[in-house]
């Protein structure tokens, strides 16, 4: 049975055929490789029961128009609310959804372009978790007058690492460092591990 199978397999390479299944498994793998960054406006915004979001982004210019989804835990993570005609950028690879055929954008990040539309997120997000009582005085703790260890967040390449290291260290601080993305999109996952890590 191996051998017939082996045959198969080195016939299907050589005449180059291939079952749909196969075909578009092997498309998809290659995909993967072409993740991007795309600037573009929302458009045909659809936030499903499942919590999963799917829409168009839409190159202004020339209407160009490449369909988007956006996984539920992802779109969760990142506090901002999309909405038709926002202008974003999102990075992703594509994908070829197999039982139709449909070529879309498996978004995995997101971030709204222009500066006043991030300040607006930010206050949106800022009031929301206000509102449920993050900041309250009583959920924070006291700092100790005379800390030992200090829990340090932060890039391995950054400079950060080594101004503690070269100035706190010498002093006798026990410093545990924790390496994590800190700024853009990517770091919504990292920081929460991280904060994780330190507790």
């Amino acid at each position: 049975m191996i051998s017939i199978n082996n045959n198969l397999q080195n016939d299907q390479k050589e005449n180059n055929i291939f079952s749909v299944s196969d075909y578009i498994s092997i498309l998809n793998e290659k995909l993967k490789s072409f993740q991007a960054k795309i600037v573009g406006e929302v458009s045909g915004l659809k936030i499903w029961p499942s919590g999963h979001v799917y829409f168009d982004l839409k190159d202004p210019n020339d209407n160009s128009c490449l369909n988007c989804i956006i996984w539920k835990s992802n779109y969760e993570l990142y506090g901002a609310e999309l909405e038709n005609g926002m202008e974003i950028i999102v990075s992703g690879f594509p994908n070829i959804y197999a039982p139709r055929g449909k070529f879309s954008l498996i978004v995995k990040t997101f971030e709204l372009k222009g500066e006043g539309a991030l300040k607006a997120a930010y206050d949106k997000l800022k009031k929301k978790l206000a509102d449920e009582g993050f900041f309250d005085e009583e959920r924070k703790r006291p700092i100790p007058k005379f800390p030992q260890k200090i829990g340090l967040i932060t890039s391995i390449h950054g400079a950060v690492i080594h101004d503690f290291m070269g100035n706190l260290g010498k002093f006798g601080f026990k410093i545990k460092f924790i390496d994590s993305r800190v700024e853009g999109q990517e770091s919504v996952k990292n920081l929460p591990l991280a904060i994780q890590v330190l507790n």
